[in-house]
């Protein structure tokens, strides 16, 4: 414990005002992303149809799209990077409730998406830069806690302000970006463009093409893209499940009880577990990570009606989330060469159209296969995700690029 004193005390003050402002701008999404369905079909009588797809447009859009603006921030100070972001992120969703077009408003939703994900993938970046790498761990676990802890918090304030007003969630979404402007502002110094990528500017130019050339990368991307697929939006997978199963009644309560333990789970133990994964130990620990995804699918797929084995398998399902989460982190720090950091997170980021592309797949699953099927394929999925950083581990690092 008195090690995690010390990371906000002093010369650490830094690293707190940035994952406090990871937990704001995380609450202010969790206020909105669950209620964009509702907004859209309330305020411009969208389809549900075309709302699923606007809103996956939104999502997908915004990753993409982070790729060049994280590639960007590498060339900057990361300091004004982050504020830049935060302060696209506070007028995309001031703006919404003033634009009475739906097509505006997913305009600037995608906006919001690609700012957060900026300011996310420049974090990560700043740390990689600026921590020792034995607190590199301890900071991912603890910032990938806040992020769960501002999921688990924004959408139960969504639930209860959206009752008094549409447009109140998208005003106090932009209110969490206030704080954490002024906060990075005045606490987080300027980390300039360090000099190792200054003396290569003329001759490596970051690129989404360049980066392919990196095998290590495309393996860990390759890796974090199934991974997610399992994990990323594993609720609504497992909602799905349960209305085939059995009906909405029973997907409410699994959801329920999954979401609940899922949380529980994130927030008392991921800093205990995460800061324990080292560069010398994180294959045996993506291993022990992908054993529980495993179990915990396999205890899913037997649950049933049985909500007490569906707590249970969450629970297991979630350690290996624990692991997993910060473990690819780890990798790609590992990998990514001084001064293109953001530039290889963001490349990560592209891993998390995964998560995207669970509902469309577990879909397409449950209507062409027997529902237990659908546990047994993302088993799989799970272990060519292990295989994939273990051939990413293997492979010899990306030779420098001369003129």
């Amino acid at each position: 414990m008195t090690a995690l004193r010390n990371l906000f005390a002093g010369k650490q003050l830094a690293t707190t005002v940035l994952l406090i402002s990871s937990l704001l701008l995380t609450i202010g999404r969790g206020l909105t992303l669950p209620f964009m369905t509702i907004y859209l079909s309330r305020e411009y009588h969208m389809a549900l149809k075309d709302i699923g797809l606007a809103i996956t447009v939104a999502l997908v859009a915004g990753v993409l799209f982070s790729l060049w603006f994280g590639i960007l921030a590498d060339k900057f100070d990361k300091k004004k990077a982050m504020l830049l972001a935060i302060v696209i992120f506070f007028g995309g969703f001031a703006v919404i409730p003033l634009v009475h077009n739906a097509g505006l408003v997913v305009l600037f939703y995608s906006i919001i998406n690609c700012s957060y994900t900026v300011f996310s993938v420049v974090v990560k970046a700043w740390f990689s830069e600026t921590l020792d790498i034995s607190l590199k761990p301890k900071i991912f676990s603890l910032n990938y806690t806040f992020v769960n802890v501002g999921w688990t918090v924004g959408p139960p304030i969504g639930t209860f302000v959206v009752m008094y007003s549409t447009n109140l969630p998208f005003w106090l979404s932009a209110m969490t970006a206030l704080l954490p402007i002024l906060m990075i502002a005045r606490y987080v110094k300027s980390l300039p463009v360090s000099t190792s990528a200054a003396d290569v500017e003329d001759k490596v130019l970051p690129s989404p093409r360049m980066m392919l050339r990196d095998k290590q990368l495309m393996w860990f991307t390759t890796s974090a893209f199934l991974g997610s697929m399992v994990y990323g939006a594993f609720a609504g997978c497992l909602s799905q499940y349960a209305i085939v199963i059995g009906d909405t009644g029973l997907a409410e309560k699994v959801v329920s009880v999954v979401l609940s333990v899922n949380a529980i789970v994130v927030v008392a133990f991921q800093y205990f577990l995460g800061k324990n994964i080292r560069p010398d130990n994180i294959k045996k620990m993506m291993f022990y990570g992908t054993l529980f995804f495993v179990c915990g699918l396999g205890g899913f797929m037997v649950s049933g009606t049985n909500l007490w084995l569906w707590g249970l398998s969450s629970l297991v399902f979630t350690i290996g989330e624990l692991i997993y989460a910060p473990g690819e982190y780890m990798l790609v720090d590992n990998i990514a060469p001084s001064g293109l950091k953001s530039s290889y997170f963001a490349a990560q980021q592209l891993g998390w159209l995964g998560g995207a592309c669970n509902p469309l797949v577990t879909g397409l699953l449950l209507s062409w296969l027997p529902p237990y099927m659908l546990f047994v394929v993302l088993m799989g999925t799970i272990l060519l995700a292990y295989y994939a950083i273990v051939i990413g581990m293997n492979t010899p690092p990306r030779q420098p690029i001369t003129a």
